[in-house]
């Protein structure tokens, strides 16, 4: 398989018709429609088919899409940090970040590289660290802020000056929000919404112990700013990291943390492969920030 006929699969999917591909590609109808049909041959399989709404995929056909996405990706970052200058000290940083108040020292780290190294861009990617660990490992990022940072014998680790606290997001009006703190006992029974991990594995299931059974889970989040809205709707106290909300006597919402306390720590993650100058020059400005802070920091409320 060329990358150039995995673009034109990737193209006719993103457009919707053989013909639209065509015009954005600047190839002509027949000639595409050739360049697909080998590469059915070549795979021994249909790929997709037109249906009165357009171009619908085959079982063969979604998984190609997941592989030629992610292989066109890396050529277009494996080109554009070739094609740099020899000597320069410049092109884009890509970072893949779980939701923490550690990223305002990932911020002062980007800001400090920009200001010395104007060339320098960066690419930031949210989500979850299990849904980000997969492409972090594959390439496609440069580094990984990992919520709960875990051990990795074949990667790099450097662990951040900060903490975040557990607690829960809730409606002003819940009864929890008058509690200075609450315990697990006092969460029986009432509706929570967890992140998708649940709250009977890592540090939540540990704080909740034989009582994480019992926990009465109506929905689960992927991103903590998606459970902000189901908690305003009433449909349960959402457990997640202090500060990532606006929760304070003027809001309409409260963060009660965990009693007794939870606190995680979170770090950034590189492969052992020597990373781009660029990425070298963050790293550089990330350990001098983290120099400058005390050895932890609990997020602000």
């Amino acid at each position: 398989m060329e990358l150039r006929t995995l673009r034109y699969f990737v193209t006719v999917i993103r457009e919707g018709s053989i013909t639209a591909a065509a015009k954005s590609l600047h190839v002509t109808q027949p000639t595409l429609s050739r360049q697909l049909a080998a590469l059915e041959d070549e795979l021994g399989h249909a790929l997709y088919r037109r249906g009165p709404k357009g171009i619908e995929l085959t079982e063969q056909g979604v998984i190609l899409r997941r592989y030629a996405e992610s292989i066109l990706a890396l050529a277009d970052k494996a080109e554009e940090e070739i094609a740099l200058p020899t000597h320069s000290i410049a092109g884009k940083v890509h970072i893949a970040a779980g939701e923490t108040q550690a990223m305002e020292l990932i911020a002062r780290a980007m800001e400090r590289t920009q200001a010395e190294y104007p060339g320098i861009a960066f690419e930031i990617y949210s989500g979850t660290s299990a849904d980000l660990m997969d492409n972090f490992v594959r390439g496609f990022y440069d580094f990984f802020l990992e919520c709960e940072l875990r051990s990795h014998v074949d990667m790099h680790t450097m662990k951040l000056p900060h903490l975040d606290e557990w607690g829960l997001l809730v409606r002003r009006d819940d009864p929890l929000a008058n509690l200075a703190a609450v315990t697990a006992a006092e969460l029986v029974g009432h509706p929570l919404i967890s992140s998708r991990q649940g709250v009977k594995v890592g540090v939540l299931g540990q704080w909740l112990g034989g009582l994480a059974e019992k926990m009465d889970v109506r929905a689960t989040y992927n991103l903590p700013l998606n459970a902000k809205f189901l908690v305003r709707q009433g449909l349960g106290a959402a457990f997640t990291y202090r500060g990532l909300f606006e929760a304070n006597a003027m809001s309409d919402l409260a963060f009660v943390p965990l009693s007794p306390a939870l606190e995680s720590t979170q770090g950034i993650v590189w492969r052992k492969t020597l990373p781009t100058r660029q990425a070298q020059a963050f790293l550089g400005k990330l350990r001098e920030v983290c120099a400058e802070e005390p050895s932890s920091t609990r997020a602000d409320s």
